[in-house]
């Protein structure tokens, strides 16, 4: 392995293809925490990840592709598998049509900044999409979504390179998009570029739209984490407190005296609202008899997000998510993506 990583290295260099060495997770993902990336590949256009995937293949060097790392936990450790990023491949391409407008988009390209680039236009349906951290491209693996927003809403094509490098193209009805599913899922597909559609129908003045995100962004800052490094929702569910109501009676009873109450604080005393969800966490917490004393944790103001109280490492990170994970039960489905087995 050290000596292939060696001739990628060259290789690299001699094809001017940026990379960083030693990458520590620790200090660049969105949970601050994990292990040590030894090769982090960052091409800057099409010609260069079609070029470096070709390579891979070609000399039997296995990789990993990640997007903004918003959504995705890494062992502690050295990292040897060669990862590829696209935050250098960020660029939008707009034209505008008689009905409508289109985009053709970099897959690093983050998904708030397409989501206010739609909201500048005046163009509504995609306000929701400001809050997801992540890349479009790791928006489209996922099918992200967020307050009636999906990636996918407004998507007609994806075109992505193969692990043998060819380029394909696929429309969206052939991308089997579900709730937090795609087609790319589980395979090692490397998604370049999203087109989309925005047709005049949803086009509105921008005053609209902002005033759109605002409820948004007041809904987030009751319900979300903003404070502690984490990665947003540990489940793919519409709603985790709905879903454990399914595991037995006290569960159910449980959620029942959520639903009442939320709407009581949310209607009446909205300045006590933060107080009673941290009630209901806490509750939930003792429920799922998740560890205490663990540096990882469920946010004050959730039960669906991790938080990271102060640890580095990534395997304690992991251990949180699978104790939880079996707490849950099947209830409801893991969205955070777990590398604990990556060499």
């Amino acid at each position: 392995m050290i000596k292939k990583i060696e001739i990628l290295l060259r290789w690299l260099s001699e094809n001017k293809i940026s990379y960083l060495k030693n990458f520590e997770l620790k200090k660049e993902s969105w949970l601050e925490a994990g292990g040590i990336i030894k090769t982090f590949i960052r091409p800057s256009d099409e010609e260069s990840c079609q070029n470096l995937i070709k390579f891979l293949k070609k000399n039997q060097i296995d990789f990993y592709i990640l997007g903004n790392i918003s959504n995705v936990i890494i062992r502690d450790g050295l990292i040897e598998t060669p990862i590829i990023n696209l935050y250098k491949c960020n660029k939008i391409f707009k034209k505008e049509l008689e009905n409508g407008l289109e985009l053709k988009v970099n897959g690093g390209v983050s998904m708030p900044r397409l989501s206010k680039l739609l909201i500048n236009e005046g163009i509504t349906g995609n306000e929701g999409l400001v809050g997801i951290p992540g890349t479009v491209g790791g928006g489209i693996y996922m099918n992200a979504s967020s307050y009636n927003s999906c990636i996918s809403d407004y998507l007609t094509s994806v075109e992505f390179f193969e692990i043998d490098g060819n380029k394909k193209t696929l429309k969206k009805h052939e991308l089997n998009f579900g709730f937090r599913k795609s087609f790319f899922q589980n395979k090692k597909y490397l998604i370049f570029n999203a087109c989309f559609f925005y047709p005049k129908t949803i086009f509105k003045d921008i005053e609209f739209t902002k005033k759109k995100l605002k409820v948004f962004v007041l809904h987030r800052s009751s319900y979300q984490e903003k404070i502690l490094p984490n990665l947003g929702s540990i489940f793919a569910t519409y709603n985790l407190y709905k879903d454990l109501r399914k595991k037995n009676f006290i569960f159910n009873f449980y959620y029942i005296v959520y639903k009442i109450f939320s709407i009581i604080f949310h209607n009446f005393f909205r300045n006590y609202l933060l107080k009673f969800i941290k009630i209901v966490v806490r509750v939930y917490f003792k429920l799922l008899k998740l560890n205490l004393s663990s540096n990882f944790s469920l946010s004050d103001r959730t039960i669906n997000c991790l938080i990271n109280k102060g640890s580095k490492s990534g395997d304690e990170a992991i251990k949180f998510v699978k104790e939880m994970e079996i707490a849950v039960n099947k209830h409801a489905r893991l969205e955070n993506i777990i590398l604990d087995k990556i060499k």
